[in-house]
């Protein structure tokens, strides 16, 4: 029973979210379903009618008297302008659908990005967010033909009863003898709708390589190492695999469904026989006229035809509720339902002091990732003072990265605490912590919009504010490369959209870096800031470093020691674990780790 209430409570807010799409045309549309109801009834009716006018008026005609031609054009006119209803009927019907269809595919779409911006970076590190993703976009088009065949399946109710109550002219077994014929339609329907959704839910994975295949064939930075690796050959092998696989299974369901419709049909094709043998028996004994008799074959056609479509649109509606489900469980998905998910017990939150006056500070913390036991970072204890500039450094896999994760608050501690001024980072309003970040990460990303834009974003509120964008250009390093471009600042970027600019690596990194100085931020972090540039560039960088940390608290990650030397304090870390700490110079005569780092990389320029 809980069942069967949980698929009625999922289908009503499928109907709900396509009306809140387009509400004015969702009415226009039940309109003209009403409308459109009225036609066959009423079409079949005055075919009747016109058949016994035409009867009685030969009668007449053989005893001489004149013709009522009233009453044979009157039906007729009327039989004409049921058809012109109808007809107008299914034209605005069928543009109402294009346009509900049109407007809720983006509103779902909509929702789905909404919903993925407002989770935690814990559930982009787990398949099972993307696989949900995966199936709440592309059954989209399923909760819009469950709306709309909701409209069918209503249209055809009214049309029918009004259909079956004409065959009561008949006898009523009539009706029942339809419904018991048609009637297993609808089990069937169910039987394979659940099937065939149990073979769609056990291949999204696989669905999801087969995209990502298809992505890779497709992708301008793949492009390179598929030819030179020769690996067009074997993924295109492996995306028809998928395929194959897909459209075989596709086609043992839809043969044996339609191998059940086959058998099925022909059981209701039999019970309207029967019905036309007895009207036809009625008719010769003289207790129904020809019109009637009309009216039953019509009635009883029409009947079967709809009873099947009932009972399979039953089905289909079902079906179409089991596959918008995944964009309800989507819509759904509760924050905390990940491992890793950000606290949120604490609902009075604090606002970043505007002038931070203790610094930040890491006490004793310890982290693992989602689905992980293997501690990143081990009981790691330092303090960042207000406009102090912090090093990390270490080899690949020492915790720095993560680090900067933890101090951007897309992950909470596993043990131990990070304190801003006293209280927990948790504490804090979290949009408002990190309005107060300005970052710059390893991984950045170039996006193909405008310069202005690729500057601007990084502080969206002042995305047309020029004299800040130009300030972080000239921050960032960039004012002699947008002063290169053909269209300055308006320049596109990128090679997806026409006349776009491409830039080098060194150059989308100086743009990265002006929009983590676009934010007016009193933390800023720097993850491999300079990896991209060039010896000039860097060194550009390191000449300016003071005067554009001035005012900032400011930690970076860096394997080029001659950038590292820019920090007052340096933290060396080693399998998440901090084993030295100091200045450049005290590290160097300490002659550890950090020393031993820095003299080998000093040597290949020597």
């Amino acid at each position: 029973m809980k069942f069967i209430d949980r698929r009625f409570i999922s289908y009503f807010r499928v109907l709900k979210l396509v009306w809140e799409a387009k509400p004015s045309y969702m009415f226009l549309a039940i309109l003209l379903t009403v409308i459109s109801a009225a036609v066959l009834p009423t079409q079949i009716w005055l075919s009747k009618v016109i058949l016994d006018r035409i009867s009685e008026i030969l009668q007449v005609s053989s005893q001489a008297q004149v013709v009522d031609w009233y009453a044979l054009l009157v039906p007729i006119g009327a039989i004409f302008t049921v058809w012109a209803v109808g007809g107008t009927c299914q034209s605005l019907s069928t543009e109402a659908s294009m346009f509900v269809s049109l407007h809720f595919r983006n509103y779902a779409e909509f929702l789905v990005l909404k919903k993925s911006t407002e989770l935690d970076v814990a559930f982009f590190e787990t398949p099972m967010f993307y696989d949900k993703m995966e199936n709440a976009l592309k059954n989209i088009p399923k909760a819009h033909n469950l709306a709309w065949g909701s409209l069918s399946f209503f249209g055809s109710l009214l049309s029918l009863g009004a259909v079956l109550a004409l065959l009561l002219k008949l006898h009523p077994l009539a009706i029942v003898v339809l419904l018991l014929t048609s009637a297993p339609q609808a089990i069937v329907q169910a039987y394979y709708a659940n099937r065939w959704f149990r073979i769609e839910s056990s291949r999204v994975s696989a669905r999801r390589m087969a995209a990502y295949l298809s992505s890779l064939l497709k992708s301008r930075d793949a492009v390179k190492e598929i030819r030179v690796f020769g690996l067009g050959k074997p993924f295109l092998r492996r995306f028809r695999e998928f395929w194959q696989q897909y459209f075989a299974a596709e086609k043992r369901v839809r043969l044996s469904r339609e191998r059940a419709n086959a058998f099925l049909g022909l059981a209701s094709s039999a019970g309207t026989a029967g019905i036309w043998i007895y009207a036809v028996v009625q008719a010769i004994w003289r207790n129904i006229t020809i019109g009637d008799v009309v009216l039953v074959f019509q009635a009883a056609e029409r009947s079967r035809s709809m009873l099947e479509s009932f009972f399979r649109t039953t089905g289909r509606l079902y079906e179409d509720t089991l596959f918008a489900e995944n964009l309800l469980s989507f819509l759904d998905l509760s924050p905390d339902s990940v491992e890793g998910a950000l606290s949120r017990r604490n609902q009075s939150q604090f606002r970043v002091p505007r002038s931070i006056q203790k610094g930040i500070e890491f006490r004793n913390v310890s982290f693992h990732y989602p689905r992980s036991d293997r501690l990143v970072l081990k009981n790691l204890s330092f303090t960042l003072r207000p406009e102090e500039t912090i090093a990390v450094v270490g080899e690949n896999g020492a915790g720095k990265t993560t680090l900067v994760k933890l101090l951007s608050r897309f992950y909470d501690p596993s043990e131990g605490v990070i304190l801003l001024d006293g209280k927990e980072l948790r504490e804090y309003d979290l949009e408002d912590l990190r309005h107060q970040i300005g970052v710059i990460f390893q991984d950045f990303i170039r996006y193909d919009l405008t310069v202005k834009e690729n500057i601007g974003l990084g502080q969206i509120e002042h995305v047309d504010n020029m004299n800040r964008i130009v300030r972080a250009s000239e921050q960032g390093g960039t004012r002699s490369i947008i002063a290169g471009l053909p269209k300055g600042f308006d320049t596109v970027l990128g090679r997806t959209f026409e006349e776009g600019v491409d830039l080098s690596g060194g150059e989308w990194q100086r743009l990265a870096l002006s929009r983590a100085f676009m934010r007016d931020a009193q933390i800023l972090i720097l993850d491999e800031p300079t990896a991209a540039l060039d010896a000039f560039a860097e060194h550009e960088i390191y000449d300016r470093f003071a005067e554009l940390t001035v005012g900032k608290m400011t930690i970076f990650i860096s394997h080029r020691f001659s950038t590292v030397r820019m920090a007052s304090h340096i933290l060396v870390l080693q399998n998440g674990e901090l084993i030295e700490e100091g200045s450049h110079d005290g590290l160097m005569r300490e002659d550890g780790q950090y020393a031993r780092m820095f003299n080998i990389q000093a040597e290949r320029y020597r």
